[in-house]
């Protein structure tokens, strides 16, 4: 009894830690600010929600003159900021929504937090749940996207995504009774379903969850629970597709959710069925069970690798980690990590994480175990240890041996699942962190921007590396009564070694510098904060303000402006195009006409000294100098209200989208 007494005060203390060290920067920010562009994004959403009840079809206050097509958007985070503001300000009435917004990141990585340490108490005892909740807690990379003012939806989705896999594992649990499955599966199904409308991403989470089936499928020989998978795919495969536009005709970003979410889960629900009905009819085949289900996933892999390769060049606009046009390019968050970011954010805990993964193989399936091992081993060099592995062989040979180890994880995960002789409920667990692992790291390994969501396995794979060594060094003793104080005893001087040592390395040192200083406030108290608020006194709310697509959001939500483009990147080749013909333009009817042609009234320009550099400051009364009022030509920020000549006409090559759907729409109305 005490020991079930203590695990909700160690996970509170845990909560609390995680808590205190993510709003350490809250005194950093300047009132009404973020650290985070997409935050204003979010900010502006929830805002349009509390005031109308829901969003309007199209936001005609971005993207002008067509406006943001909010039916390709994933927009439950706005809803989720709004209506808790809503909930919240009925006890306190003080609380605005834009607070709620600035802790919200915080609140959704703790339940996340408390979610899983509690999960990993049922399946891993109390010291191995409290060893992966203080990693976590004070990992820096887990911490920048999940502190205070960062107001992005990094940690909602995070929180969601462990939901959807720890509920998921829950229901797998036969031993528990038929209820208590029912509601779990239905709690597991309806978060993805809240994932799906939530995230581009979420597929992630989702195929950790298939990766399971697919083993369930492959250990086993007969189709056991195959009603609770139906159910589990019903609550969001055909609510995703009526709800959400984007499942059903998307593009952009969207174009692929409907191949990449919906249709996995539910060809593993024809396979499944396929084979039982296989069974049922053909009573010979019934010993080659599991051969059978082997050959039906095999044909499923070929299909799915097919479609992606028939589809190919559909995803260099749309898919982040291996597009290569210039917009992707030059955001910073999207380049490749080297050796030095994963010390910085993670200290040992990369590496040990690491090893626990490689480890945790061996550990449950001996012999056929090595044979995963080696390629976790792999890819974990050629993933964290690509900068110095690319030296030897260059980086076109790197990527091919990384692609590779991929693919030699994918045949023995199927080789070992299709020789397991018994299935075991224990090694779900394990396979989908190890599932976790391969993925999210994958995706880090070319784009800084998913390392946040790495924390997790890391932490689990350090913790099951210290849980070894101590039961190793605990197995020794003889006597058997003080084994388990021992065994606790080494794990916590494992783990205190691990957060502490070396000295200016571990993780530990850089915790509350990564909740205040490694996001600074955007825009921070600078000249383009001080022209936003300028905008907002002077500037009428029907403005339309052209500018780097960088401070889109900002403008919408400070400067309290329209916009033609902002990070939202949701058409790219208007990026392109504003530099092309602004930025770099050779004319100034050029510039006059693509600006017309986007509804601007007025034109802002940062940089060194904007107003002598632009169209090499030959401009004419079509430009009205009006922001700064002293010193114009030195400022580094400048404001032209626009005044078209009557020979200045819009022209439709200036609103070219690269969707064809769209340009069609365009021409004919041209």
């Amino acid at each position: 009894m005490k020991k079930v007494a203590s695990v909700p005060i160690f996970i509170c203390l845990i909560l609390l830690l995680s808590f205190w060290v993510r709003i350490q920067g809250v005194d950093n920010l300047p009132s009404g600010q973020f650290t985070e562009t997409d935050a204003y994004f979010y900010y502006w959403q929830a805002g349009l929600i509390s005031e109308h009840g829901q969003l309007p079809l199209r936001d005609m206050h971005r993207w002008l003159p067509l406006g943001r097509d909010l039916g390709q958007t994933l927009n439950l985070y706005g809803y989720v900021l709004a209506y808790t503001h809503k909930a919240v300000a009925t006890v306190f009435a003080n609380i605005s929504l834009y607070q709620v917004c600035f802790y919200m990141p915080v609140i959704c990585f703790c339940i996340g937090l408390a979610s899983l340490c509690l999960f990993l108490y049922h399946t891993h005892g109390l010291l191995f749940s409290c060893s992966v909740g203080i990693l976590l807690a004070t990992l820096p990379g887990s911490i920048e996207r999940s502190a205070a003012g960062f107001g992005d939806r990094d940690a909602f989705c995070l929180m969601i995504g462990l939901l959807a896999v720890i509920t998921y594992l829950t229901s797998l649990q036969a031993a528990q009774p038929l209820h208590h499955r029912l509601f779990w599966t239905l709690f597991s199904g309806f978060t993805v379903f809240l994932g799906g409308i939530s995230w581009e991403g979420f597929g992630v989470f989702l195929t950790v969850i298939l990766c399971v089936e697919i083993w369930r499928f492959l250990t086993s020989e007969t189709e056991g629970g195959l009603g609770f998978y139906l159910l589990w795919v019903l609550c969001f495969v055909p609510t995703l597709f009526l709800v959400s536009p984007a499942y059903r005709s998307g593009y952009g970003f969207a174009k692929h959710l409907f191949a990449f979410v919906l249709v996995p889960p539910t060809l593993l629900l024809g396979i499944r069925m396929l084979r039982h009905l296989i069974l049922l009819k053909v009573e010979k085949l019934r010993l080659h069970a599991r051969t059978l289900a082997l050959g039906l996933t095999l044909a499923s892999v070929m299909f799915s690798i097919s479609y992606v390769w028939i589809q190919l060049d559909t995803f260099a606009d749309t898919t982040v980690p291996i597009s290569q046009n210039a917009v992707m390019q030059s955001m910073t968050e999207l380049r490749t990590p080297h050796y030095g970011y994963w010390v910085f954010r993670y200290g040992g805990v990369f590496l040990a994480g690491s090893l626990g993964f490689i480890l945790i193989p061996v550990s449950l399936w001996k012999k056929q175990g090595i044979l995963f091992s080696i390629p976790i081993a792999l890819f974990t060099l050629f993933s964290f240890f690509r900068q110095h592995s690319d030296k030897l062989w260059g980086e076109p040979i790197g990527n091919i041996l990384f692609y590779v180890t991929i693919a030699g994880c994918a045949v023995v995960f199927l080789f070992v699942a299709w020789r397991r002789q018994l299935e075991s409920t224990s090694e779900w667990v394990f396979l989908a962190f190890i599932i976790y692992f391969l993925m999210w790291v994958a995706l880090s390994r070319d784009a800084k921007r998913y390392d946040f969501f790495i924390g997790v396995a890391l932490s689990y794979g350090s913790a099951t590396l210290i849980q070894h060594l101590a039961e190793m060094f605990s197995e020794k003793l003889q006597d058997a009564s003080k084994a388990s104080a021992i065994k606790a005893g080494a794990a916590m001087i494992l783990l205190t070694f691990l957060m502490c040592l070396p000295i200016k390395n571990a993780h530990t040192y850089r915790s509350l510098y990564a909740a205040k200083e490694m996001r600074k406030a955007v825009p921070g108290n600078t000249a383009v904060a001080k022209t936003f608020y300028w905008m907002k006194a002077h500037l009428p709310r029907t403005a339309v303000v052209a500018a780097n697509w960088r401070y889109g959001s900002q403008l919408n939500v400070i400067g309290g402006v329209k916009t033609i483009t902002d990070q939202d990147t949701y058409l790219q080749h208007w990026i392109d195009l504003y530099y092309r013909h602004v930025i770099f333009a050779k004319t100034e009817r050029e510039t006059l006409e693509f600006l017309k042609t986007h509804h601007a009234t007025h034109l802002m320009l940062v940089g060194d000294k904007p107003a002598k550099h632009f169209l090499n400051e030959h401009l004419s009364e079509a430009f009205l100098p009006i922001y700064p009022t002293e010193n114009f030509a030195d400022a580094d920020v400048n404001i032209w209200e626009l005044h078209y000549p009557p020979d200045i006409h819009a022209d439709v090559k200036y609103l070219k989208t690269g969707f064809p759907e769209i340009d069609a729409h365009l021409q004919l109305s041209e």
